[in-house]
């Protein structure tokens, strides 16, 4: 969901530029029925093949948004992400960084910092959505005019808004799997050499924390799972676990991803998500929900700084609610209603940085 909306707003940016829009996709059809005018180069024939087929087409390639190094999920998530850059350079193509996220510390390893340094110095501009992610790329050597600081390009595009309800919204994901494993997630369970730990404590967690405030606030809940494909973790699957696990689960609806706007309407009537992934928080923000983050990467807490909402981090284990995150879902619940007034100004904020995006491609590639 967080790249579906990421997307969207990319699309919207470019297409009012005159410019022409390609993406790699899973679902070409719809892709293309839903985006109109967009050349989509489908990865079920292989990834690789279709990034090249996309670089041989086009004259300008984009990476990101989203966190586009990291070395948490896998060692070669930052250099699959970084090829499009080098083959660029090397089939002089020009190339940009679309308010790209950077890991912190121990996420990024010395290998994937050189490579990053390296790539980035190959692009035509770089827009950065944390501050963070830019604190590393300077380090990197990465200097203004030519790299400056946004924030993440979900926020660019329109949200609902819609009537807060007596509904707790959460997001929650397994992320069990983030060992630094060589291979990714996918290619693991293509080879056979996946190993999924049980998620059944993770989920049991999630079930303990809901059952708890719907007995105390007779709410409803809904469950959002942000992402359903093969690259990562599917939310959907440990959705329905966390609902077989709750004892209110009559109470509980899970939204459906593949419905945009219906996903998002149902996400800004919930006064409260807590959420492991990023991109709840993001679009919580957004819709005037405050968002209570079970954070599992530095990305979360980075954003929940920059949104002045760091009082809601849950600092547990990853992705796994506890007591404090209780307390923290109780205050949300509590001032919610006294914040919209900050989510509002947050948002807005946000959104003007986020809109600067497209307008540093405009200026850096002289559109």
């Amino acid at each position: 969901m967080g790249d579906t909306v990421i997307f969207r707003s990319q699309f919207q940016a470019l297409s009012s530029m005159g410019v022409q829009v390609g993406v790699l996709s899973a679902h070409p059809e719809e892709t293309e029925k839903r985006y109109k005018g967009v050349k989509c180069f489908d990865v079920r024939k292989g990834r690789l093949r279709a990034v090249l087929a996309g670089l041989f087409w086009c004259d300008i390639a984009v990476v990101g948004g989203g966190e586009l190094v990291q070395d948490q999920s896998s060692g070669l998530y930052t250099p699959f992400n970084l090829l499009p850059l080098f083959l660029a350079f090397f089939l002089r193509k020009k190339s940009f960084a679309w308010a790209v996220g950077i890991g912190q510390g121990k996420e990024l390893g010395k290998f994937s910092r050189l490579l990053t340094k390296l790539a980035m110095k190959t692009t035509s501009g770089i827009t950065v959505r944390d501050r963070g992610s830019f604190n590393t790329l300077y380090r990197l050597g990465c200097r203004e005019p030519e790299m400056i600081l946004v924030s993440d390009c979900a926020l660019a595009s329109d949200f609902p808004e819609e009537k807060k309800l007596n509904i707790i919204g959460a997001a929650p994901r397994n992320v069990s799997n983030r060992q630094r494993h060589l291979l990714p997630l996918e290619m693991r369970k293509k080879l056979g050499l996946y190993r999924e730990t049980d998620p059944v404590p993770a989920a049991a967690a999630w079930a303990a924390l809901l059952d708890g405030h719907v007995r105390k606030h007779s709410s409803d809940v809904v469950l959002f799972p942000f992402h359903t494909g093969s690259l990562s973790n599917n939310d959907r699957g440990f959705c329905r676990l966390v609902q077989e696990k709750m004892k209110m689960k009559e109470r509980v609806t899970i939204a459906e991803p593949a419905y945009l706007e219906a996903f998002l309407k149902m996400l800004s009537r919930c006064p409260v998500l807590v959420t492991t992934p990023l991109h709840g928080s993001i679009l919580a923000v957004s819709t005037g929900t405050v968002p209570v983050s079970v954070s599992y990467s530095s990305k979360c807490v980075r954003f929940m700084k920059q949104a002045g909402l760091d009082r809601f981090i849950s600092c547990g284990k990853p992705g796994i609610p506890d007591n404090g995150t209780a307390l923290l879902l109780e205050k949300a619940w509590q001032e919610f209603r006294g914040m919209q007034e900050q989510l509002q100004s947050t948002a807005s904020n946000l959104a003007c940085r986020a809109d600067r995006t497209a307008e540093h491609f405009r200026k850096s590639l002289s559109l």
